[in-house]
């Protein structure tokens, strides 16, 4: 199994985190890599990160909420045991795990829209008020990080290091997502995973 994606991608991150906590074997191959560019070029029509190559004859998943999804299904007992809950069921955590990816889409938005010059007005202002707002939003109901782990708490931490990653934002601003923060770096669940270039 084969797991393309960037460090730098807070996706990607997300089954990077996954995969060992189920105990499930496999090779990351970065795909900024000329290896890693070539079999996303056959495994990933879309073009983006995360897609988990499984072995033949099973088709990639090219998404990380759903390699999350097949994750919990094929290693549930294992996940649990490493302090996880996933359940699909549960849509209120589904519910709060879309809003935070909702402001990283955003966050991402914005950042790249600016690098390629464009002014900070209509659409690309629209993306960086959604992120604010979403945030202000998230601060007063931020989880606290405790087990079982489940789904949305796994996406604000990989948010939130990105946010800080990529200087998107003054997370002091926001008290309860910092003390999320904190409590997410100091319990090492992402250790070892943190963006970098």
């Amino acid at each position: 199994m084969i797991l393309l994606g960037t460090t730098t991608s807070p996706y990607t991150r997300k089954v990077r985190i996954l995969l060992p906590a189920s105990g499930r074997s496999h090779e990351f191959l970065d795909t900024r890599t000329e290896e890693g560019a070539a079999l996303s070029a056959k495994a990933a029509p879309l073009g983006k990160v995360p897609v988990l190559v499984r072995d033949a004859p099973e088709p990639p998943l090219p998404d990380s909420s759903l390699i999350a999804r097949w994750i919990w299904r094929v290693a549930e007992p294992a996940l649990r045991g490493s302090g996880w809950d996933l359940d699909p069921a549960d849509l209120d955590d589904r519910a709060l795990q879309v809003v935070v990816e909702g402001a990283l889409d955003a966050a991402i938005n914005h950042r790249y829209l600016r690098l390629d010059g464009f002014s900070e007005k209509g659409y690309i202002a629209k993306q960086r008020h959604r992120v604010d707002r979403t945030l202000a939003w998230l601060d007063a109901r931020a989880p606290r990080l405790e087990r079982p782990y489940r789904g949305s708490m796994l996406s604000l931490g990989c948010t939130l290091d990105w946010l800080v990653f990529r200087e998107v934002t003054e997370l002091g601003r926001w008290p309860r997502l910092a003390a999320f923060r904190q409590a997410w770096i100091d319990s090492g669940l992402g250790a070892g995973t943190e963006p970098r270039e």
